[in-house]
């Protein structure tokens, strides 16, 4: 009986372990732009009894305590 290569899924799965990691230094990056944009916003705030939000950059706090 003849096995099956197995070396073309070896290099699949290497390529999106790859692609995974890409994806996460990409998402970081992302995520230290959107840090970037709500620490220099002047926040306009929408309160509700727990929570308030800025409206023009999605930054949101607890007014829970």
């Amino acid at each position: 009986m003849d096995q099956p290569s197995i070396d073309k899924p070896i290099s699949h799965v290497l390529k999106l372990k790859n692609d995974i990691v890409k994806l996460n230094q990409r998402i970081t990056q992302l995520e230290k732009e959107v840090k970037s944009i709500q620490e220099n916003c002047r926040h306009v705030f929408y309160e509700t009894d727990v929570t308030r939000s800025c409206i023009k950059c999605h930054y949101a706090e607890s007014t829970y305590y």
